[in-house]
Formats: structure tokens, C-alpha cells, sequence
């Protein structure tokens, strides 16, 4: 009688011990399946992340050597036309208009408390060249979901958020009127006193609950295009003062950023910022998503070789007596372990592929476990970098310590496949660890134990 027919025979004579190791074999080959499931589509996750932000820089003030905060407009002109360059977005950033007919959002945990006349109606203005080459719509921390991108060429335009749009029943196409702040002490004497902006796209932002004043929210923001701004700073055409601009690239950043040398300027008071220094938290939850699913994938494997092998150890020892007969008529001891293994790959097919159907309902719950304690550990590493303190709930803010919101976990035959073979080694590995004992004897040794 052949090993193969041995092993049916055991498995249809035996069945408490083969339902026993069916069991076992379905919650090894769950846990590695959902393991190997999350890592693929963490993987697919980093890579349309990176493809967003990919070939993306900014030019930063360095607040250190350039105390004005700003850089001329002939500066981002001349490195706009750098070769390599795709499209690019230059901003200034205001203190704010004030909208007397417009309620701000309220922040769901206002630490920060001022006086209402002082900041009553006021909301913070970002001017842009071209919003949708500006790295928060880029990188979809902002997403617009009614009307147009602001583009150069724009007078009286502007953006604003959803929530402040539905508190306020607004819509594209309605006009809101603005006047100057007081508190904006950049603003021109001879600036207008009134601003009568259209809206012309409504965007929305990924939601965020840290502590902070209303006005850093990015729900009170008005994105405005580059006219208004300059009207209100009074500055002439040609001699905008941005305080930063976002550049995307066809090409690797650091070759585009060496041709900077050959533009006649003090570099020293720019910074220049990589995507992956801009998303801070996003990079480092994706590492920690890494090694928290490798820690789950190694801890599966191992702990199913030691549950296997110690359930297999009791399992032979008490199969000496048909180990011995067996090799009394001269069975080989390697069609004994041979049989071992069949018996258990017998049992595996139909463990794994039950496996396929309980990883589709279990594993994308363990996937949104593992992500939001990535993004904890991520937001905390940004935090102590920054000696420990809390950072704001404005958009720069929002940006460092934005991490991976979600993971599409699909199980798919072809991981089913890497299942089998991982399943199939450790079935290997297991019966070897927990036959040794009894095949390292010799046949007299293991027939005196019969007897």
C-alpha cells in the first residue's frame, strides 16, 4: 500500500484528529492570506500616493536669512522656465478679509479664544497662480468638487470650502463682499475698501479634529486669485512677493534643482522642500504600516510552525505502534513522513481555500486597524520632531501630519496561491520538527516502545 492511500485511509478513519488539524491548518492560512492581502495593497496605496507628489518641490522662504517672508515674483518666473518644469503654482498668504454677511465654521475644539469684535467675520486669504497645481489639491488633501481651478488671468475669483459654503447657502456664482482688515498691517493704504469676489469652485478637505482657532481651519479659507491679493497689497504688475510656489516636474526634482545654480540669486534665504519632506507623517505611516504588517506576516508564519509542530509532536508520538508495524514490513521511514505530509496536505486544500472566503470578510476590518495605529505612531514621531508639541489645525499643519487615510484590501487567487506554497513549507518544516524524535530511532527502539 502506497503513502498516498495510507493517508486517505488515515484521514476517513480519523476524523476528530483530521477536523483537529482542518481547523488549525484554516487559522494559519487566514492569518497569513490577510497578512499577505494588507501588504499588497498597502504597496498599491504608497505608490498612487507617490504618484501624486512624485516629481513635486517648493520653494520655501528661510525665515532664518530672509526676514521679509517673501520671494520676488521674477524669482519664480526665471524658475519656472527652468528645463524640466511642468507647471508650478506661486501663493501669498494674507491675514484675511472680513465677509460681514458670511458665519466662519466653528472648530469642534476652540483652545484659542479672542474677542469677537477683533475676529468676528474675519477669514484667512490664500491668493494662487493656478490652484490646481498647488500641493494640497495635488497631493488631495483638497479636493474640488463643484465649479473651476483659479488660473492666471483671474480678477475677483475665489474658492472656498464646502462646510462654509453649506453654512452659508452658497453656491458657484454667488458673490460675497470683503473688506480689508484692520489686523493686516501688509495691507496698502490705498488698497480698496471692498472686494466684491465671485465664487467660482467649491472644494472640500480631509477631516481633521485637532484643537486650534477658527481661523486656521481650513473651512474659513478663501482662495482667491493673484489680482485680488495684489490689489490689497498694493503691489504693481510684475512685483508680486509670494511667499512660496510649488513646482511639478516631468522629471527626478534633484536634477531640475542642480540647473538653479545658473539663476543669478541669494539661495540662502529659499528653502527648497521635496514632497516627502512636505508629507512627513504620510512617509512615515506607510513605514510603520510596513513593519507593523511584516511583524503580523513573520508572527503568523512562526507561530503556525510551533502550534502545528507541537499539535503533530502529540499526534505521532501517539502514533508509535503504526510507525513501528510499518516499518517492521519494511516500510522506508521516508514514505512514513511522506504520509505525514500528505495527510496534511490532504487537509490543507480544503483549509486554505476556506481561508480565501474568511480573509474577504476579516481582512480589510485588521487593515483599518493596522492603518489608523500607523497614523497614530506617524503623527506622534512628526510631533516629537517638532520638540513634542502639538501641532496646529491649520492647512501647513494639516499637510505634515496627514497620513494614509485608507487601504483597499482585495483577496485575489493569486495570493490564495502564495497561501499554498507558504502553507505547503510550513506543513513541511512542522511534520519534520515533530517527527524527529521518533524517526531519529532505529525500528528496534520504536518496537520495544510498542511494547
Amino acid at each position: 500500500m502506497g503513502s498516498f492511500k495510507r493517508a486517505v485511509l488515515y484521514i476517513t478513519r480519523k476524523k476528530k484528529k483530521s477536523i483537529l488539524m482542518f481547523f488549525i491548518l484554516f487559522c494559519i492560512a487566514t492569518a497569513v492570506l490577510s497578512g499577505i492581502s494588507i501588504k499588497k495593497a498597502t504597496s498599491i496605496a504608497r505608490q498612487n500616493s507617490s504618484k501624486e507628489t512624485a516629481n513635486t518641490f517648493e520653494i520655501q522662504n528661510n525665515l532664518a536669512t530672509n526676514f521679509t517672508g517673501t520671494m520676488p515674483e521674477s524669482l519664480v518666473n526665471k524658475v519656472s522656465k527652468v528645463n524640466g518644469i511642468k507647471n508650478y503654482d506661486a501663493s501669498v498668504q494674507g491675514i484675511g478679509l472680513v465677509f460681514k454677511q458670511l458665519q466662519n465654521v466653528e472648530p469642534k475644539n476652540n483652545t484659542v479664544q479672542y474677542t469677537d469684535k477683533q475676529y468676528k467675520n474675519l477669514f484667512p486669504v490664500e491668493a494662487h497662480k493656478f490652484t490646481e497645481y498647488d500641493t494640497k489639491f495635488m497631493s488631495k488633501s483638497f479636493r474640488l468638487v463643484e465649479g473651476r481651478h483659479l488660473v492666471e488671468g483671474d480678477k475677483n475669483k475665489v474658492l472656498v470650502h464646502k462646510a462654509l459654503a453649506e453654512k452659508n447657502n452658497l453656491k458657484v456664482g454667488d458673490r460675497i463682499i470683503g473688506t480689508k482688515d484692520s489686523l493686516d498691517y501688509n495691507a496698502s493704504k490705498d488698497a480698496p475698501s471692498e472686494y466684491d469676489l465671485e465664487i467660482v469652485g467649491i472644494f472640500e478637505s480631509e477631516n481633521t479634529e485637532r484643537a486650534g482657532h477658527k481661523l486656521e481651519m481650513p473651512e474659513n479659507l478663501l482662495i482667491t486669485d493673484v489680482d485680488t491679493i495684489k490689489t490689497l497689497y498694493g503691489y504693481s504688475d510684475g512685483n508680486v512677493k509670494y511667499t512660496n510656489a510649488t513646482f511639478n516636474t516631468d522629471t527626478d526634482v534633484d536634477k531640475v534643482t542642480s540647473k538653479f545654480k545658473d539663476i543669478p540669486t541669494d539661495w540662502n534665504k529659499y528653502t527648497i522642500v521635496k514632497s516627502e519632506d512636505t508629507f512627513l507623517a504620510l512617509s512615515k505611516s506607510f513605514d510603520s504600516l510596513d513593519k507593523i504588517i511584516n511583524m503580523v506576516l513573520i508572527g503568523a508564519i512562526i507561530a503556525g510552525v510551533i502550534i502545528l509542530s507541537l499539535v503533530l509532536a502529540f499526534w505521532i508520538q501517539g502514533r508509535v505502534h503504526e510507525t513501528g508495524i510499518l516499518l517492521s514490513i519494511g516500510v522506508s521511514k521516508f514514505n512514513i513522513i511522506s504520509q505525514y505530509i500528505i495527510e496534511l496536505l490532504l487537509i490543507s486544500i480544503l483549509a486554505f481555500g476556506g481561508s480565501y472566503f474568511s480573509s474577504k470578510v476579516i481582512s480589510q476590518n485588521i487593515g483599518n486597524t493596522i492603518v489608523a495605529q500607523a497614523g497614530k505612531q506617524a503623527v506622534q514621531d512628526v510631533q516629537s520632531g517638532f520638540g513634542g508639541f502639538s501641532l496646529g489645525n491649520d492647512v501647513n499643519s494639516s499637510l505634515a501630519t496627514r497620513t494614509v487615510d485608507e487601504i483597499d484590501v482585495k483577496v485575489e487567487v493569486e495570493e490564495l496561491i502564495y497561501v499554498y506554497v507558504i502553507g505547503t513549507v510550513i506543513i513541511i518544516l512542522s511534520v519534520m520538527a515533530s517527527s524527529a524524535s521518533i524517526i531519529r530511532l532505529k525500528p528496534k527502539e520504536i518496537l520495544s516502545k510498542m511494547s
